[in-house]
């Protein structure tokens, strides 16, 4: 048969579906790339998907097939989509091309390659699907972070002037409207949603990356090295915390008529909880193993997940498809969150658009210095982390600042470090840090470092301490710091845990636990910004863990 090519433009190339047609086409994307600039690394990646999917879509084409290959992008974003009619393939039957003699079930070193090979380069990167007898592949050259700042920013001022102009021109009602049948339940689907996948993608992430280590010891010492990195962090946070209260005005007595009856379910919910260190550590252990998913316990997930995880490092050898099942799993809880995601501009706008409406800066308008120092004192630690990125992980922390701040811009905007988690994993990739770590470290930060929340517990009870008139000797700042090291590691996972937090810490220092009242009408403006703290500790000990492990692609840290 005669080759018929036409090129209708500079992204699109049509090609007959012959087995002659694979050069061309591999030559034409090949073209493409250098012209779009694309980096070596992400080209060589992109080639070899592309070049097998190509055959495989040529093997199963229809006679008289054409086979059409597309690029396009926005917002830096590059992909290429592949079409052409023939009979149904999938991500599967290349692996199994690929396999020693075909055999997916071969127990060897070279199939595991393979496998890994498969799992790191294609499942993130290509999609196949069939549809009315066309197959259509869809490969992801470059993922840009510019697409997810530009759709969040672009939702947070949205947001912004959507509750500024309801809450200017529009009555009570109206505004009740909106929040009550609009903002709030789409706020309440997305975080139900989440709360539901969060679990499992934390048992299932940290599960499988615990098994990925062929030394148990190796994983053992990370693990420690982990923890003693948040506690220490926590500490500095606390230190930071007290010394940015020093710039809190004196106490306004007549802040104390501002309590009424709102925190009545807050103190109640700080009456209830237990937040002990021995608590804490003795509560780990799940009494079984439905309960920690449906209270979404996070410490008694991560046990779980720990105990599975181990296992399936010590029997792997025996066992090995059991790390490809732990694999799979994280792979599609991952995928689920990962599109769960897509929709977290449109939470920003609800959340935002909510908090404008509910908020009276007038009323509040004495509490406002405690959020600019609760700010400050933030800003002051993400500034130690840029200190301890340069002087202890010895990597240039400005460059982990632009690349990780899609991540701390979603966390700013959600308040939210488990809806953050996704993304944070997704930019230690593009940090080059290994997924052995992240999958593990991240998840446990996001439930035992609340670096942001212990500045701004610090803040809160000084400024507390102030409107009561309560002396804060020694012994009262021991209490203090003991106090907020424990409530940082066993945070209470429920909705407001920040002000169940203080609820439970200001009785302990002779402030009465209705006082959250004060502050709670500024607090979500507040929790914007420990939550992004919170997440970059997160990722800070993270890199500087995985650096010193050697689990660190330094040549990936500094690409652009």
């Amino acid at each position: 048969m005669e080759n018929k090519e036409k090129q209708k433009s500079e992204k699109q190339l049509k090609l007959d579906a012959v087995p002659e047609s694979t050069e061309k086409a591999i030559n034409y994307i090949s073209k493409l790339l250098d012209d779009r600039k694309v980096s070596k690394k992400e080209k060589a990646r992109t080639m070899l998907i592309a070049e097998e999917t190509i055959v495989r879509m040529i093997e199963h084409s229809d006679e008289n097939s054409v086979l059409v290959i597309e690029s396009h992008g926005f917002l830096g974003n590059i992909n290429l989509r592949l079409k052409n009619s023939g009979s149904e393939f999938d991500v599967d039957d290349i692996e199994d091309h690929l396999l020693f003699d075909g055999d997916p079930g071969e127990d060897n070193e070279f199939n595991n390659v393979i496998h890994s090979l498969v799992e790191r380069v294609f499942w993130d990167r290509l999609s196949i699907r069939n549809q009315k007898g066309q197959n259509r592949a869809e490969i992801s050259v470059t993922k840009s972070s510019y697409s997810t700042i530009v759709y969040t920013l672009g939702a947070l001022a949205i947001g912004i002037l959507v509750g500024i102009l309801l809450k200017m021109f529009t009555s009570d009602n109206v505004q009740g409207f909106s929040t009550t049948y609009i903002f709030d339940p789409l706020f309440n689907i997305f975080m139900n949603a989440l709360k539901m996948m969060i679990g499992p993608l934390v048992f299932c992430s940290i599960a499988s990356s615990i098994a990925e280590f062929t030394d148990l010891r190796t994983l053992g010492k990370i693990a420690v090295k982990v923890i003693c990195a948040y506690l220490i962090t926590s500490a500095i946070a606390i230190f930071i915390g007290y010394m940015s209260s020093f710039l809190l005005p004196d106490g306004n007595p007549a802040l104390t008529h501002a309590l009424g009856n709102q925190a009545e379910s807050i103190v109640s919910a700080g009456e209830t909880t237990d937040v002990s260190i021995l608590g804490t550590i003795v509560n780990i252990v799940p009494i079984d193993i439905i309960s920690p998913f449906q209270k979404s316990d996070m410490l008694q997930i991560i046990f779980l997940a720990a105990i599975l995880g181990v296992t399936g490092a010590a029997l792997a050898n025996r066992i090995p498809s059991i790390r490809r099942s732990l694999s799979v799993a994280n792979n599609v809880c991952s995928t689920i969150v990962t599109y769960l995601v897509k929709f977290v501009p449109l939470v920003v706008f609800c959340s935002v658009a909510k908090m404008v409406l509910n908020i009276d800066l007038k009323e509040f308008k004495d509490v406002l210095f405690w959020l600019l120092i609760c700010y400050l004192g933030c800003i002051l630690m993400i500034c130690v982390y840029l200190v301890l990125l340069l002087v202890v992980g010895r990597v240039n922390p400005f460059t982990y600042l632009k690349k990780f701040f899609p991540a701390i811009l979603t966390a700013f905007s959600t308040s939210s470090s488990n809806a953050t988690l996704p993304t944070s994993l997704n930019q230690c990739d593009e940090l080059g840090i290994s997924r052995k770590v992240s999958s593990f470290s991240l998840p446990l930060g996001a439930t035992i470092n609340m670096d942001g929340s212990c500045v701004t517990l610090v803040i809160t009870a000084v400024f507390m301490a102030g409107i009561y008139g309560v002396s804060l000797d020694g012994k009262v700042l021991m209490t203090l710091f003991i106090s907020i090291m424990a409530l940082s590691i066993g945070c209470p996972g429920i909705p407001g845990s920040g002000l169940v937090c203080m609820a439970i810490l200001f009785p302990q220092i002779g402030v009465p636990a209705e006082a959250v009242a004060i502050i709670m009408g500024l607090y979500p403006v507040a929790c914007m910004m420990l939550t992004a703290t919170n997440v970059t500790g997160d990722a800070v000990v993270t890199t500087i863990i995985a650096r010193q492990s050697g689990m660190l692609n330094r040549d990936k840290y500094k690409s652009k």
